[in-house]
């Protein structure tokens, strides 16, 4: 079985996250759909790396079916409820989080529940987040 390999975009000046159409290494960019409202269509927008934040799918969905992407939060309800931020550590996806003072590290699990993401939810993890 293969995983469906596919990317979203944290715009930063925007403020805004976006499904990535296509990704250009050489040019160091990506493109996202964007509704003009003004002609009433989509077009294609490009956006440089440095102006954004690259998350790739972990090729898993949550309980309520919402795709998990690196950089979610999730609340892990396996044993006792804690708030994780899925991270690829070590050539996998990985969620990393605390529970009364201890750090966990876990795998994504489909059992768990996107509730944000560190670019647009940071208050949820901004009490024990540290950047590796």
């Amino acid at each position: 079985m293969s995983r469906e390999i596919k990317f979203r975009a944290y715009l930063k000046e925007e403020k805004k996250m976006v499904i990535v159409e296509t990704i250009d290494f050489s040019e160091k960019s990506i493109q996202y759909l964007e509704k003009n409202e003004i002609i009433d269509a989509y077009l294609l927008r490009r956006m440089i790396f440095e102006d954004i934040e690259l998350m790739q799918y972990t090729g898993i969905n949550d309980k309520n079916g919402i795709e998990i992407y690196e950089g979610d939060i999730i609340i892990c309800k396996y044993g006792p409820e804690i708030t994780m931020k899925v991270k690829w550590i070590d050539e996998g996806f990985k969620t990393l989080g605390k529970y009364n003072g201890d750090n966990y590290v876990g795998y994504v699990k489909n059992s768990a529940e996107v509730i944000g993401n560190i670019y647009e939810n940071f208050e949820l993890v901004k009490a024990w987040y540290k950047e590796e």
